[in-house]
């Protein structure tokens, strides 16, 4: 069975006597994530392309370190380009842009990249409609975007999952390094954007990710009610318990899609006074970063959200009935 094609910013799924059929989004996004490393940036993806409300104005393939367990090909940016493209045709959606960051880090090439150059593009463009934009790994691209054009700063919200926990509000889990993941992909970047711009930042650190935690029995039969979309995103973290097996004997009854989060805060809004307001946040001036990535907290900074929790029981609704309405009518 052949399945059906459609060009994204359409809604065939819903019927065409839907209310919000062919409205465009109220919140624009761009997509900024390492997609040759952990696969939650594919059900991510594959999410933000079905949320209603939400127009996705393109797709940043941006880069894992060279040391990293995750770059097994040593070329990041090429291998996240051929996971999206597949995600892409498995959806059989047209009219999707994504632009390719650099394999090098801020330190070693700050200078544009065809990621960079549509963030500023996108930013700068005149649209009424709030532009978010949406990092799951390093901000190697964004810091790029921001040196280019600082005036992007009061043009668009960095939606940040990375960094570290903070001292009196979360404890580094047993075995983890103190330096966060994503932060660890490039230091430099980090340090840029938080210490020599004035980004409007919204932070979800360490602890807050990884409680979007899904037990495995969810995720498969989730999954399986979500037909070859479905099929392939599990597939991705059966790999990835296969991966694990050998070193840790098991690889557990939950997985970590931490990159959800990104959905949750922005297009999963109110209808009045749009705004994530089933998560929680705290309020403060923004951090500065320190070369070992720890923070500073110095006064009279732009105010920055720090969440704190966030809704993981609509986030998790919302992505599985997703999956299954647009399956049910693709394969349908």
């Amino acid at each position: 069975m052949t399945a059906a094609r459609w060009t994204y910013g359409t809604t065939p799924w819903l019927g065409q006597d839907h209310p919000l059929a062919g409205v465009p989004g109220r919140t624009r996004v761009i997509i900024d994530n390492d997609f040759a490393g952990d696969p939650d940036d594919l059900f991510q993806l594959a999410h933000h392309l079905l949320v209603e409300g939400t127009q996705v104005c393109g797709v940043v393939v941006s880069r894992l370190r060279e040391d990293d367990g995750w770059n097994r090909t040593g070329h990041s940016i090429q291998a996240g380009r051929e996971k999206v493209e597949h995600l892409l045709e498995l959806m059989g959606v047209d009219g999707v842009n994504f632009y390719e960051g650099d394999d090098r880090g801020f330190a070693d090439h700050d200078g544009p990249t065809a990621a960079s150059r549509f963030i500023v593009e996108e930013a700068m463009r005149e649209d009424d409609r709030p532009l978010y934009l949406v990092a799951g790994g390093s901000l190697g691209d964004v810091a790029r975007a921001y040196k280019a054009e600082p005036a992007i700063a009061d043009r668009l919200t960095l939606i940040w999952i990375g960094g570290s926990e903070h001292a009196g509000l979360a404890y580094v889990p047993a075995g983890a390094s103190t330096l966060e993941y994503n932060m660890a992909l490039d230091v430099p970047a980090a340090m840029y954007v938080f210490n020599d711009t004035d980004a409007r930042v919204w932070q979800m650190p360490r602890n807050v990710y990884r409680s979007s935690l899904v037990p495995m029995s969810v995720i498969r039969r989730g999954c399986q009610r979500a037909g070859r979309l479905g099929a392939f995103l599990l597939s991705q973290l059966e790999e990835v318990q296969r991966m694990i097996l050998p070193f840790a004997g098991h690889a557990g009854a939950t997985y970590v899609l931490g990159d959800q989060p990104l959905v949750l805060l922005s297009s999963l809004q109110t209808t009045f006074e749009p705004d994530a307001a089933s998560s929680a946040y705290d309020v403060i001036p923004r951090v500065a970063l320190a070369e070992d990535g720890t923070y500073r907290y110095p006064e009279g900074t732009r105010p920055m959200r720090r969440y704190t929790q966030v809704d993981n029981t609509m986030l998790f609704a919302d992505m599985f009935a997703s999956f299954e309405a647009f399956s049910q009518w693709q394969e349908g």
